[in-house]
């Protein structure tokens, strides 16, 4: 008799424990769900405006797949304003047909406004509250419509996460110029007074490639943001950062031209650099030196010319490059290469009193006391060179 009770109360406790016992209520089917991949952030007018690009389970899993349709996967962007981010989000609610799921997002664009107008704390703050956010996006900036660069579509029909904008490390391992920034490094960066946050420019460029003759645009790294004293963020093109990637140490490859009184002797491609950034200091001022070597390989050999010459002109030119990139870099504000942060690693209550806790800049067109460069050539290629 007890060990009937006794089944029967196991039995009772077992079927009690199923009820409730909590199931998969909240899940949604893959068809039923939006996967943001993509947020662009604006601000105009007192208004945030947020740009969500998404795409349905078919265009995610395109990237794994061997076979290519004859149309590119559709893109869709949403778009809704309001006085905050998170009131801007919740508009774009109002007219969502299906749940979407932010755990994907693997890119964020911020408007050249926001940067300007030192509104980026705010964009992190609500996206590190947001529990499916991640701190492993990549981060850029632009200055052209967020609608057209979230519309913007991959080549040969393929996935849209097959593009600069989701992976850019295939491009920046074939020319490193401008790296790409992941959200985690971003915040800290911003976070640190004596670190000069940096965020590529990411644009459309409609004039490289064409299918059937007929131009596409894709995408590119035009140029950077760079923080200046203040927290705004000031723009420079390509054009205006020719030395920039020169003190980069993830530099992996980089074309150097072997130029002299315009002739032009054969091309470089530049790497694995060994960089040194001392400051000097005697009482109340401060020096930098700088000793960068590079190993190089030539790749295009047009005149002849001798070892040492190359060498020479090519040292020369380096070094032309990277100070005036630096001096751009001043005449802005901005402290290009981050020498303000070596100072700060090796005496911070010095940095603290000349930069006024970071409230002013200490760099002068004399910081760069010694700028010294050397590299070697090693490879030839495949053709011995004649001289």
């Amino acid at each position: 008799m007890k060990q009937q009770i006794r089944r029967c109360s196991l039995g009772l406790l077992s079927l009690a424990l199923c009820i409730v016992t909590s199931g998969c209520w909240s899940a949604y089917e893959i068809q039923q769900v939006d996967y943001a991949k993509a947020i662009g952030v604006d601000y105009k007018d007192g208004m945030y405006h947020v740009y969500v690009q998404t795409m349905d389970f078919a265009s995610v899993a395109k990237s794994e797949s061997s076979t290519k349709n004859e149309k590119p996967p559709p893109i869709w962007v949403g778009h809704a304003a309001g006085k905050t981010l998170n009131l801007a989000v919740n508009e774009l609610f109002r007219s969502a047909q299906l749940h979407i799921a932010w755990g994907h997002v693997t890119a964020i664009v911020m408007a050249e406004n926001i940067l300007t107008s030192n509104h980026i704390k705010d964009v992190f703050d609500m996206l590190g509250r947001f529990p499916e956010s991640r701190y492993t996006t990549w981060v850029y900036g632009t200055r052209e419509p967020l609608e057209d660069i979230l519309s913007a579509t991959s080549i040969y029909n393929m996935s849209p996460l097959d593009s600069i904008l989701h992976n850019p490390l295939p491009s920046f391992l074939e020319e490193s110029l401008f790296p790409p920034v992941l959200s985690f490094k971003l915040i800290a960066t911003h976070n640190d007074p004596s670190t000069t946050t940096y965020l590529p420019c990411i644009a459309l460029n409609k004039d490289h490639w064409s299918q059937n003759k007929k131009s596409h645009e894709l995408f590119v790294i035009d140029g950077a943001f760079f923080e200046r004293t203040g927290n705004n963020f000031e723009y420079l093109s390509r054009t205006k950062l020719p030395g920039y990637h020169w003190l980069l140490k993830d530099l992996r490859r980089a074309p150097l031209a072997i130029e002299n009184e315009g002739t032009i002797y054969g091309v470089l491609s530049v790497g694995l650099p060994s960089l040194k950034i001392e400051p000097v200091i005697q009482g109340n001022e401060v020096r930098f030196n700088i000793d960068a070597k590079y190993l190089t390989a030539l790749y295009e050999y047009l005149n002849p010319i001798s070892y040492d010459e190359m060498v020479e002109f090519s040292e020369n030119t380096l070094r032309d490059q990277i100070l005036q990139t630096y001096r751009q870099g001043l005449k802005r504000g901005v402290d290009i290469y981050g020498l303000e942060e070596k100072l700060y690693r090796k005496n911070p209550s010095l940095w603290r009193k000349l930069s006024d806790d970071g409230s002013k800049m200490i760099l002068t067109e004399d910081s760069i006391q010694q700028l010294k460069v050397k590299i070697t050539i090693p490879y030839t290629g495949k053709f011995r060179r004649k001289v």
